[in-house]
């Protein structure tokens, strides 16, 4: 793993600052010039250009984040719902003890009115009708560092902050994030996807 020599600074929870070494690939989305767009999902960003120009969400950045880690851009109708649930291009992390770098943290509501095993995709247009219904509502990715105090450091986007990095801990502050769902590795000898 190849770090850059550049101390970043992270505010975590906005009382502790620390200085990280975040690999570069992750890094270079920390710039202040992505803003967040919810409607900016992977089947309209494409690269770091889109993203920059139109805006970005979670799942985009990861999307982006994943392919600039290990060079496999993955198809864009993996939306947030069906890159939860895809074992083609991922496989689950048994636990935080085995997490690495690169790897997908999902979060969502504590009290889902259907939980994720029961949630029946449907499908109009091409486009997924009822994703308000699924639980998992966030993705951020593993950066495969940790603070001073232990915490895994997640790098995601949000409106509240556009691109950032969080500590694991903070996540659960926040109802839409308050539930951890799981965590996926993406099987890195995957084609790429063009």
């Amino acid at each position: 793993m190849i770090f850059s020599r550049r101390s970043l600074l992270m505010l975590t929870g906005g009382m502790v600052a620390e200085n990280l070494h975040i690999n570069p690939a992750l890094e270079q989305y920390l710039d202040g010039s992505y803003n967040y767009d919810f409607a900016q999902g992977p089947d309209v960003v494409r690269n770091r250009d889109d993203a920059l120009r139109n805006g970005i969400n979670c799942v985009s950045l990861a999307h982006l984040a994943l392919r600039d880690l290990f060079g496999c851009e993955l198809p864009p109708k993996l939306m947030c719902a069906e890159m939860y649930c895809d074992r083609d291009y991922f496989a689950p992390v048994e636990s935080f003890l085995a997490m690495r770098e690169g790897d997908l943290v999902w979060f969502g509501i504590a009290n889902p009115t259907i939980p994720t095993d029961e949630f029946e995709f449907r499908y109009e247009g091409g486009n997924l009708a009822n994703w308000a219904d699924f639980p998992v509502k966030h993705v951020a990715i593993y950066t495969g560092v940790t603070d001073s105090e232990g915490n895994h450091v997640l790098l995601h986007s949000t409106f509240r902050e556009g691109n950032t990095l969080w500590p694991l801990a903070r996540f659960n502050r926040y109802r839409r994030y308050e539930k951890l769902y799981g965590i996926t590795r993406l099987i890195v000898d995957q084609p790429a996807i063009r």
